[in-house]
C-alpha cells in the first residue's frame, strides 16, 4: 500500500494518516471544516532525542516505520483511536502540531506523572486528545503573541514528545475530540489485538462483496479498502455513514458522486448502499433541489449536479430488494427533483432543461463549456426523462395505475421533443440557449444521453455507438471524454479527454439498455484492466490508462467492484 498516494484510515473515521513527499508521515483530518488545511501534526521517530531517518511500510491494517535500533507500529483502534508503539534503545516519537497562527498552543493536562496533552488545532478546526499508557509526555512551545491579538501566521511552535519506560517501550493514544475536551481511558491497550481487531474490520467488509476473478482479486482488495477506509460516522451535518469521494482532497460526499458509490454497494451491503444515495436527500430543499456537496460540517449549494438519481435508483433496484418505504421516498425524491428542474431550469420555459454552468453537468470543464453560456445539453434532458421512467416504474410497483400513466406519457412527449430538439444528422448535440445555436465540440457530453437506450430511434442508437467506439474514443482503456483527435485534446485535462469512472458506467449500463451486451462487457473489461494494473486514481490518461490527479478516489473504486462482481454473474 502506497501511503503517498493512499491515505491510512478506518471505517467511520475521520483521521488518515499519509507521506507526504520530501515532508514525511502525517495524520490529517477528515471533517469538511479542515478541508484548507488538512495536516494535523508530523508524526517524527526520535532515537537518542533526536529525529532518526527511516523505512515505511504499510498494508491495509498497520503502518511500520524501521529504524536502526527501533520500530514503531501505528494502527486504529476503532473508528476515533489511533494506537502507536514503540520498541527500541533510547527511541521516542515527536508530534510536531506546526501551529499557523500566532494564538495556536496546546494544553498539557493531569496530575504530574500522569501527563496529557489536549491539541487545539485551529488551523484545522479539531481537537485531539493524546497520552501514553506506557511512557511520559511532556510538551515543549515557542508561541509568540502578536500585540494586536490577531490571527496573523506567525513561526511558532508546539511540540509533543513521547518517551518510552524503563524497558525501551512506549504506547501513545491519538483519539479524536469532535467538541472541545475529553480525559484519557485507563485500561490496558494491547497492540497486538487492536491490530488484529481492526483488520478483521475490514476483512468482514471485503468478504460481503461477491466472488471475482482470481486476476483481480488483490486489486477487488484494494477497492475494497479505497471504500471502507474512506467512509465516515454519523456526525454534524451527516445523518448516515457516508462514504467520501476521497480522503485525500474531496472530503464529503457530492450529489452524483454518491449514486456510483450506492451503485458498487448494491447487492454488497444494501442498507449502505441506500444511505449513500439519501444522505444528499436529507437536504433536499423545498424547491426540489440537492445541495452540490455535504460533509459533516460543509453544505454546497452553487451547484447542482446532474439528475442521474432516478437512472441510478433504477439501476440499484436491478441489484437489490427496495422496501415500500424506500420505494415511496425514492419516488418523493425522484418527483421533487424533476419538477425543479422543470420549473427552475428551464428558464425561457421552451420545455428543454439547461445547465447554467459546466459544474452543474459533472463534466465541469467539457468542451461544451468553453464558453461561459447557459447551454442545453441532451444529456440533461435524457436524465429527466429516465427519471420520469422511474417514477412510472415505482408508480406500478405502488398500484398507482393513474400516475404511473401520467409519467410514463410526460417521458414520451420529452423523448418526442429530445428528438426533434436534439438530434441533428443522427446525433445529438449541445446548443445554447439564448439562440439555439449548436456548441461544435468534440467532448462525449452529448453522447451520454444514450442512457435513453431503447428510447432512442434505432437509427440513432447504432450511430451514435458507431461514433462512441471509433477510434476516435474507445483506446485500449475505455471511452475518452474528447476525441483524441481533437486539437482541444489534452492527456490530462479534467474532461477534456481522459477516462472517468462515471462516464465508463454510464456508457457500459446505456449499452447494455440498447441490448449491447457484448460491447458493454468489452468496455467494462477494459477499465477493470486498467484500474487492475494502476489503482483507483480520479481519473485516467486515455492513451496509456496512467493514473492522474487523486489517485485514491471511491467512485473509481465502486465502478471497479460493481464491473466486476457483474462479470462473474454473467
Amino acid at each position: 500500500m502506497n501511503l503517498t498516494d493512499i491515505p491510512f484510515s478506518f471505517y467511520g473515521s475521520y483521521m488518515s494518516i499519509n507521506f507526504q513527499d520530501k515532508s514525511g508521515l502525517f495524520l490529517n483530518s477528515l471533517r469538511g471544516k479542515s478541508r484548507s488545511h488538512m495536516n494535523v501534526m508530523k508524526i517524527i521517530p526520535l532515537k537518542n532525542n533526536q529525529p532518526v531517518e527511516y523505512e515505511h511500510e504499510a498494508d491495509f491494517s498497520k503502518i511500520s516505520l524501521q529504524f536502526d535500533g527501533g520500530e514503531i507500529s501505528i494502527c486504529f483502534d476503532g473508528h476515533s483511536r489511533i494506537i502507536v508503539k514503540g520498541n527500541g534503545k533510547n527511541l521516542g516519537l515527536r508530534l510536531d502540531t506546526q501551529p499557523v497562527y500566532n494564538f495556536e498552543y496546546n494544553y498539557l493536562l493531569g496530575k504530574q506523572g500522569e501527563e496529557y496533552c489536549i491539541v487545539n488545532s485551529y488551523k484545522n478546526l479539531t481537537k485531539f486528545l493524546i497520552y501514553s499508557p506506557v511512557g511520559t509526555v511532556s510538551l515543549n512551545q515557542d508561541i509568540q503573541y502578536d500585540a494586536t491579538g490577531s490571527e496573523a501566521k506567525a513561526n511558532n511552535s508546539s511540540i509533543i514528545e513521547i518517551s518510552p519506560n524503563d524497558k525501551d517501550e512506549f504506547l501513545c493514544v491519538i483519539e479524536d475530540i469532535p467538541t472541545n475536551a475529553a480525559l484519557p481511558v485507563k485500561k490496558q491497550f494491547n497492540f497486538e489485538q487492536i491490530h488484529a481487531e481492526s483488520k478483521q474490520n475490514l476483512v468482514n467488509y471485503y468478504s460481503q462483496i461477491p466472488a471475482v476473478k482470481e486476476k483481480y482479486r488483490d486489486a477487488l482488495l484494494l477497492a475494497a479498502y479505497t471504500n471502507w477506509s474512506t467512509i465516515v460516522k454519523p456526525e454534524g451535518f451527516l445523518k448516515r455513514y457516508t462514504m467520501y469521494c476521497s480522503n485525500n482532497h474531496f472530503l464529503g460526499a457530492w450529489s452524483w458522486d454518491h449514486c456510483f458509490n450506492a451503485l458498487g454497494l448494491a447487492g454488497v451491503d444494501n442498507d449502505l448502499a441506500w444511505d449513500q444515495m439519501a444522505v444528499l436527500f436529507d437536504y433536499q430543499d423545498e424547491l426540489g433541489q440537492i445541495p452540490g456537496s455535504v460533509s459533516d460540517s460543509t453544505i454546497r449549494w452553487n451547484f447542482a449536479k446532474p439528475p442521474v438519481h432516478g437512472y441510478f435508483f433504477a439501476k440499484m433496484m436491478e441489484k437489490m430488494p427496495f422496501t415500500e418505504e424506500q420505494l415511496k421516498l425514492t419516488y418523493q425524491y425522484i418527483e421533487k427533483q424533476i419538477n425543479f428542474h422543470l420549473v427552475y431550469k428551464d428558464s425561457n420555459q421552451d420545455g428543454i432543461c439547461e445547465y447554467h454552468h459546466g459544474n452543474d453537468s459533472g463534466q465541469d470543464n467539457s468542451t461544451i463549456f468553453r464558453d461561459p453560456v447557459v447551454v442545453n445539453s441532451p444529456d440533461l434532458t435524457a436524465f429527466i426523462i429516465k427519471g420520469m421512467d422511474v417514477l412510472a416504474l415505482i408508480a406500478e410497483k405502488l398500484n398507482n395505475p393513474e400516475q404511473q400513466r401520467y409519467w410514463t406519457e410526460k417521458a414520451d412527449q420529452l423523448t418526442e421533443r429530445f428528438c426533434e430538439y436534439f438530434l441533428v444528422d443522427g446525433l445529438p448535440v449541445a446548443r445554447k440557449m439564448l439562440n439555439d445555436e449548436i456548441i461544435p465540440s468534440n467532448g462525449v457530453l452529448p453522447l451520454v444521453s444514450l442512457v435513453l437506450g431503447k428510447r432512442l430511434p434505432s437509427i440513432v442508437r447504432k450511430k451514435m455507438i458507431e461514433v462512441l467506439t471509433s477510434e476516435r474514443y474507445l483506446t485500449k482503456w475505455g471511452i475518452a471524454t474528447e476525441a483524441i483527435d481533437s486539437p482541444e485534446y489534452e492527456a490530462d485535462a479534467y474532461w477534456r479527454g481522459p477516462i472517468w469512472a462515471p462516464t465508463t458506467v454510464l456508457f457500459v449500463e446505456a449499452l447494455k439498455d440498447c441490448g449491447e451486451e457484448e460491447l458493454a462487457r468489452d468496455i467494462a473489461e477494459r477499465f477493470c484492466e486498467m484500474a487492475h494494473q494502476n489503482g483507483f486514481p480520479e481519473n485516467y490518461e486515455a492513451t496509456t490508462g496512467r493514473a492522474l490527479r487523486d489517485k485514491s478516489f471511491t467512485w473509481t473504486a465502486s465502478t471497479f467492484i460493481h464491473f466486476v462482481s457483474q462479470m462473474n454473474k454473467n
